[in-house]
């Protein structure tokens, strides 16, 4: 199961692919540094995807709040056990 940065990292790429995008061109989307968010949505991420980022990244791309903590099921992904 995929824990919660996981999913974001997935749905993140997904808008990526949507919109035909490489990471410097969202981040001037978003208005966010390009090395940050290259942290962030990288093959290899070191940093988290913070709510308030997630929330703008929902907002940006007309997604429906919440919607980078859904499953492909469409319901949100609770971590209840830790793994």
């Amino acid at each position: 199961m995929m824990n919660g940065q996981d999913m974001r990292w997935h749905k993140a790429q997904q808008l990526l692919d949507e919109n035909a995008l490489d990471v410097a061109t969202m981040a001037a989307c978003l208005g966010q540094a390009e090395d940050k968010l290259e942290g962030m949505l990288g093959a290899d991420p070191r940093r988290a995807i913070p709510d308030k980022l997630a929330r703008l990244m929902e907002q940006t791309f007309s997604k429906p709040e919440g919607w980078l903590d859904q499953g492909d099921d469409g319901g949100i992904s609770y971590d209840l056990f830790g793994e």
